[in-house]
């Protein structure tokens, strides 16, 4: 599959989860010739040492948006809670977007996993618990039923050391407050009914992700990756990077 049955848009932006970067080079490969790019957001890589809010967070994938990529419009491809930055830079500027993809991202609060748990620690708390968990890649693994091969593991820790502990805290606590009201539906729809929206989920996660039934019956496209979890980027880049390309080639313009 190549960009060439795509719509005419040949950019793509992915936006990771609570843990970066969501840039595997085989997922890159199977969307060539599209310019793949994979921003590291505030609290996230080179910007580690900026604070993370959603207003921030939003505006630095705008900025993103319209100095790499001309102004767009790009495809976003939101992993996680990425999918929450994704559909609010659609709403607010909808110029920038062709399309967005939710990887089993956030629809409600019922999607915040192990946000929902850690946004309502203290500092302490908070550090404690999130340092354990970066610390153990191998738990990590396991935890998603990843096999702990050695690639694996590399992708892992690469993960799990491109944020520090209190970008995680930050970033959950920014998540819960812009999903808990009826305003983000709301979003949500709005996003829906203006352009194309594609769902990817895991096979084994699948049935965990509280995606609504009008979001079911609008999606332009909704795929399962078999024998996959939560973390398919890491687990099958390149059939996930084959899945994508060919649900941003369901849909013309």
């Amino acid at each position: 599959m190549t960009m060439e049955s795509m719509s005419d848009c040949r950019s793509i932006v992915f936006i990771h989860g609570l843990f970066g970067p969501f840039a595997e080079r085989e997922t890159f490969a199977e969307l060539e010739p599209a310019l793949c790019t994979a921003p590291d957001l505030d609290g996230y890589g080179s910007g580690a040492d900026r604070p993370v809010t959603l207003a921030g967070q939003v505006a630095s994938l705008r900025a993103h948006v319209e100095n790499e990529h001309g102004g767009g419009p790009v495809h976003l491809v939101g992993h996680s809670i990425g999918s929450v930055y994704a559909f609010t830079l659609a709403h607010q500027s909808p110029g920038l977007v062709a399309s967005v993809t939710s990887v089993e991202g956030n629809f409600s609060l019922a999607d915040a996993f192990w946000s929902k748990s850690i946004a309502a620690m203290s500092e302490d708390q908070a550090r404690l618990s999130i340092e354990s968990r970066l610390s153990d890649p191998v738990g990590f693994l396991t935890g998603d039923n990843i096999p702990v091969a050695e690639e694996n593991l590399a992708r892992a820790r690469e993960a799990l050391a491109y944020q520090p502990w209190r970008t995680v805290w930050e970033s959950a606590k920014a998540i819960i407050c812009a999903t808990s009201g009826p305003d983000y539906e709301q979003l949500l729809r709005c996003v829906f009914a203006s352009r194309p929206v594609h769902l990817i989920a895991g096979q084994r996660s699948a049935e965990g992700w509280h995606v609504p039934g009008w979001a079911r019956e609008q999606a332009a496209t909704f795929t399962t990756l078999a024998g996959a979890g939560h973390c398919m980027m890491l687990e099958q880049p390149a059939t996930f990077g084959r899945a994508l390309a060919a649900a941003l080639a369901a849909v013309t313009h």
